[in-house]
């Protein structure tokens, strides 16, 4: 892949089949001339299929059914790309410079090649190990991805049912789908029974769609799953010319730079400047020192300019080598190998912690999370639909049924089965088991709507056999008879139906809706067997223990039955039977379990100034009862709830919008285009905004985002287009990488924080010493920097980059991206630091030699500075963990082994390089004494940073982030799964009036039942406002 390829993926053509199924236009079908004309356009028979021997031609002419691979990424791609950063391509000018002045300058000093030497040998650790990281990460996601197991589907060829791969479907084949599978190409329907799809992975809308041969029910979205049914199709788009293989594509344009990228390219232009700046200023210093000398010893300057252009030379190129030197100590090469050691330590802990990082810098851009716009199914739930309440007639209060793994659920179902008598326990499980298209896949999960599955798990709690129950009752169509014949659930019903022949009668199953099957019914079967009539006030009971539960944001069905003697061997009928009177069996409650861990994640996030939103297809007011819980939303702080086709109208009107984001915690009945519009709303105001999704709808959201988060189960589109893949689907792991985020980047300014000490300390100290020594040379040797720049930095990247998270990071607010790396605190830190370091170095330099009794600018003399200077730093390490205004500079050190092993490991290897490796190092052994002495004098940093962390220092307000340009011309008109803007406005009116008509019809009811007990009036509670 090329680099403008890399940037921003070329736009592909939309193909008028595509284009077709993306906006359900069915004007744009009859066009075509309907299923036949298009089929006769790809030369398929729709009875027969396609001819076997076409295959080949239609993969050339209409593409494969799988996505172009993308350029394997090698580990020297990786490599070459680390010289694109900043830091590295500074590290090597420098190093190539100071080489060039050591092999271009007569009689250089030996050994001054090692500086150069040593930067490039930093440079190819931090290029090896930031490479076999990200390129260990590529591999890992590789390896996830190709231990997905190949998927199969049935297609006709030559007349013939023939099972092939999914890469293997090509256009035109009659594909074949069944309950449970996943579409995996767009398509139009030809024929089925009781087809119901989920479309919600690709419309974003939580609703069950109804597949038929008549209007949008024709279309087929690739990425769609098949909830129940059976049915065949005529495939016209596959790969890159589907809407999931087209979103999967452009899930490969890269993201903008982190902010952490961003602020270390901004400290690394301010170091250049920096050391630039000194470099030329202590070579003009030299230089004029030497001519000052010169004009002292009598000379005449201008003369020995003109005549003796070579001493003038070699007086220039030395003052120009000092200044090289400057600015190869300013330098930082260790922070590049902390930022790589930081964030690799943090991808395999995090991992560990049930997050799989695809890009290495989400990890510390989540440590700047402001937002977190979170799904509520699976991420906030359990995505586990449950059985919680039972409700038999006649008794007072439903029965409370605890989740499978509880501990006292197989207690609960057997007292709750042990009340129930034999008929009304057979009545009520048939219902439940019949009434039913979910069942048990080979795996021995039940698979098809979750409500049903929920149900069919419930009855089996009860230990009753589902498939014995089935092959009793007839339930499988044979080839002489159907006993059983189900009628969908219907919306303007509410509910599902099944007849099912008994022997001479005829049984009439009903669920649905308990507020409208509750109308129907006259009569009710309690749980000893008896029927009875309903009388009003058990009928304003049963309502008032329908509406307790609901605002309890359980979802209630309604059990009924109603029987035809004699009845058996009539024909079913073509529409479903509503004129029996029904009986009322039972009332079951199910609800998504919230997920134990969610509440106190979402107290996390408030504490830790994260703001948490719940954006969902559900209902308003399901949603804002799961946020309740959740405890997103609260009404006594005015938090508002909306619903998608109200907010996207807010698009455009900046001062709504911005007051409405502050206060938005529910996003309800939303779409993909609302959570794109929310994600770029929050990034225009300056958030960091992480995203959760599964769904190929969530793609764009995700990639528009600072950080997308994917769901282990979502679909690959959305791992694609993700940074991080949460391996649990759990919204406590989003937290836990917000705490990761953040000890990242306090981790990276530790090192920051201590480098930048050792820097300005070294720099001042080479420029000082250069200028007041006789010979002009700095009082630390090119060998003794390599300790202190490669040696140090990196033992110290290590200690510093490793320290593991505490939930205290969670106790103060986000790492705005705009507050500058290093903070007033940090700056008061490294200066006052710093300063006691110059001072103490320039006190042995001049008079320190006394203290420790040894003659002045001997070998013992400066043994002995560099040894104090190399102390000092070690000392120093431990209040560069420090950040803020911690005293107890050792405060958590139980939790940082490996910064306690190395601090002991670089003192072990000082003591070496001073007592044994004199002759290397430029030094020669000192005494007990003088170690003493050394360790007394450089002790003293600890109570130095515990005084300047009580000094009082306010850090200025963040200013107003740039906006990346592409959030900014977000082009929502070239959006992949939204009707056009003339359509979006039908949509949206035929929307509100189905869901005006539908609260209408529910208020009536309601209020039909109430005034049936007191005489009340029940208020309209779909139309209140929630504030």
């Amino acid at each position: 892949m090329g680099a403008d390829e890399g940037d921003r993926q070329e736009e592909l053509p939309v193909p008028p089949y595509m284009s077709m199924i993306m906006d359900y236009n069915v004007e744009q079908l009859h066009g075509f001339g309907g299923l036949q004309g298009i089929a006769a356009e790809m030369s398929t028979d729709l009875e027969d299929g396609i001819r076997s021997q076409t295959v080949d031609d239609r993969k050339k002419k209409y593409g494969e059914n799988q996505l172009p691979e993308e350029d394997d990424v090698t580990l020297m791609d990786k490599v070459m790309e680390q010289f694109e950063d900043p830091m590295i391509k500074l590290l090597i000018v420098a190093a190539l410079v100071s080489l060039a002045l050591h092999f271009g300058v007569p009689n250089a000093e030996p050994g001054g090649w090692i500086e150069g030497v040593a930067i490039l040998v930093s440079v190819a650790i931090v290029a090896v190990v930031s490479s076999l990281n990200e390129y260990e990460k590529e591999m890992k996601f590789k390896e996830l991805s190709a231990s997905r197991p190949v998927e199969e589907f049935i297609v006709k060829r030559d007349g013939e049912n023939v099972k092939v791969p999914n890469a293997e479907i090509v256009q035109g084949d009659v594909l074949f789908l069944k309950a449970g599978d996943t579409a995996p190409v767009d398509a139009v329907y030809i024929e089925g029974q009781d087809v119901k799809m989920d479309e919600s992975s690709v419309t974003g809308e939580n609703i069950e769609i109804v597949k038929c041969t008549t209007g949008k029910g024709q279309f087929i979205t690739s990425g769609a799953s098949m909830l129940e049914g059976e049915c065949s199709v005529l495939v016209t788009g596959v790969g890159v010319n589907c809407l999931a293989g087209r979103a999967e594509m452009k899930n490969r344009e890269k993201k903008d730079a982190t902010p952490l990228q961003t602020k270390l390219e901004g400290l690394t232009e301010q170091i250049t400047t920096m050391g630039i700046g000194m470099a030329v200023l202590t070579s003009l210093a030299i230089f004029g020192k030497s001519v000052y000398m010169k004009h002292l010893e009598g000379d005449d300057v201008v003369a020995w300019f003109q005549n003796d252009l070579v001493d003038v030379a070699r007086v220039l190129i030395n003052s120009l080598t000092v200044g090289i030197t400057i600015i190869v100590v300013a330098v930082p090469e260790g922070l590049p190998l902390s930022v790589t050691i930081a964030l690799a330590y943090s991808m395999k802990k995090m991992l560990d912690d049930q997050n799989l990082v695809r890009h290495l810098a989400a990890c510390e851009t989540m440590g700047g999370a402001t937002q977190i716009c979170s799904d509520k199914t699976g991420t906030l739930t359990q995505n586990k639909m449950t059985v919680v309440r039972v409700m038999c007639p006649g008794e007072r209060a439903p029965h409370k049924i605890p989740v499978r793994d509880h501990v006292n659920y197989h207690q609960d179902v057997t007292k709750l089965r042990e009340s129930l008598g034999s008929d009304y326990f057979s009545i009520l499980t048939e219902g439940l088991i019949m009434n039913s298209t979910a069942a048990k896949d080979e795996s021995n999960v039940f698979k098809g709507n979750k409500t049903e599955c929920a149900m069919l798990d419930f009855v089996e709690g009860m230990d009753q056999d589902i498939r014995a129950v089935r092959q009793r009752l007839r339930y499988e169509k044979t080839k002489t008879s159907y006993d059983r014949h189900t009628y969908p659930f219907s919306s303007a019903t509410k509910r599902m139906t099944t007849l099912l022949r008994k022997g001479a009668d005829m049984h009439l199953h009903v669920k649905g809706a308990s507020e409208l099957v509750l109308l129907d019914c006259d009569k009710q079967l309690l749980p000893d067997g008896r029927v009875e009539k309903m009388s009003d006030g058990v009928r304003a009971n049963i309502s008032d223990t329908i509406s307790d539960m609901a605002r309890q944001a359980l979802r209630t069905l309604m059990i009924a039955y109603a029987e035809r003697p004699g009845r058996g061997h009539d024909k079913f009928d073509e529409k479903a039977p509503m004129e029996e009177k029904l009986t009322f069996v039972a009332i079951l409650a199910i609800e998504d379990p919230m997920r134990p861990e969610v509440p106190q994640a979402v107290a996390q996030c408030k504490q830790a100034g994260i703001t948490v939103r719940m954006v969902t297809g559900d209902n308003k007011a399901t949603a804002i009862a799961i946020a309740k819980q959740a405890g997103i939303y609260t009404p006594l702080t005015d938090d508002i709830a909306m619903e998608g086709q109200y907010f996207r109208q807010l698009d455009g009107n900046e001062e709504k919008m911005t007051y409405v984001l502050k206060k938005l915690k529910v996003l309800a009945r939303m779409t993909p285009l609302d959570k794109q519009i929310l994600v770029q709303a929050l990034r225009q105001r300056g958030e960091v905004v992480a995203v959760t999704g599964d769904g190929t709808n969530d793609a764009p959201a995700l990639k528009l985002a600072n950080v997308g988060f994917a769901m282990m189960t979502g679909t690959e589109v959305a791992k694609g287009a993700s940074d991080i893949i949460l391996m649990d689907d759990n919204f406590a792991s989003v937290v836990t990488a917000a705490m990761w985020g953040r000890n990242i980047n306090d981790n990276i300014r530790k090192f920051i924080q201590f480098q930048s000490t050792v820097n300005v300390a070294a720099v001042l100290i080479a420029f000082i010493g250069s200028v007041i020594s006789a010979h002009g040379e700095s009082p630390l040797k090119p060998v003794q920097l390599l300790w202190l720049n490669l040696i140090m930095d990196s033992l110290a990247a290590l200690a510093l980059a490793t320290e593991a998270p505490t939930k205290e990071l969670l106790h103060r607010p986000p790492n705005f991206a705009e507050n500058p790396l290093i903070s007033r605190r940090m700056w008061c830190n490294i200066l006052g630091q710093a300063a006691y370091q110059i001072a103490l170095q320039l006190w042995l330099i001049n008079v320190g030699f006394e203290f420790f009794g040894v003659q002045k600018d001997d070998d013992q003399h400066m043994t002995i500075i560099f040894n104090v200077f190399v102390l000092m730093q070690v000392v120093n390490e431990f209040n560069a963990r420090k950040l803020r205004n911690e005293v107890n500079l050792f405060a958590g050190l139980t939790r940082a082994p490996l910064f306690l092993a190395i601090i002991v490991i670089t003192c072990i290897i000082q003591v070496a390089a001073v007592q044994y490796m004199g002759g290397f190092m430029g030094c020669v052994p000192i005494t007990a004494d003088h170690w003493i002495k050394c360790l007394q004098v450089s002790i003293i940093p600890l109570p130095i940073g515990i005084v300047l962390r009580m000094i009082p220092i306010s850090e200025p307000e963040p200013p107003k982030p740039k906006v990346p340009e592409y959030v900014e011309t977000f082009a929502r008109e070239k959006r992949l799964y939204d009707p056009t803007k003339a359509k979006a406005g039908r949509h949206a009116f035929r929307g509100a009036a189905r869901e005006v008509i539908q609260q209408v019809k529910i208020s009536a009811a309601i209020s039909t039942l109430t005034r049936a007990k007191r005489g009340r009036t029940t208020s309209m509670h779909g139309f209140k406002v929630n504030r």
